[in-house]
């Protein structure tokens, strides 16, 4: 029984590490990650065009490692009223996950 619990421990130990050593996110985590820091933004901002007009998608064009742990992430946002802007956002890796540093507007 001992044996057990050991070995299940471990197997849980392991695929949690195996989980949390990526060095880049998933374009996937990028977007959900960026989608939230832009609703968030829109809330505290709601004279801006993101508090005006949720944004409705984010596409992931490109992602590049500046170093350990901090990816730069070239990105397109569709706001609900159609516009279309080009973003390049900078994301940290924190012990629980991604975390959104800065952004520039690259579109204009």
């Amino acid at each position: 029984m001992r044996t057990l619990v050991r070995t299940t421990a471990i197997i849980a130990l392991a695929a949690f590490l195996a989980c949390g050593c990526a060095r880049m996110p998933k374009p996937d985590r990028s977007a959900k990650v960026i989608k939230k820091y832009f609703k968030k933004y829109g809330k505290q901002y709601p004279t801006t065009v993101y508090g005006k007009s949720k944004v409705k998608e984010v596409d992931v064009t490109g992602q590049e490692e500046i170093h350990k742990h901090l990816v730069a992430v070239e990105s397109f946002l569709t706001l609900e009223d159609g516009q279309v802007q080009r973003i390049y956002a900078t994301l940290e890796k924190r012990p629980w996950g991604w975390r959104f540093v800065s952004w520039e507007l690259a579109s204009n």
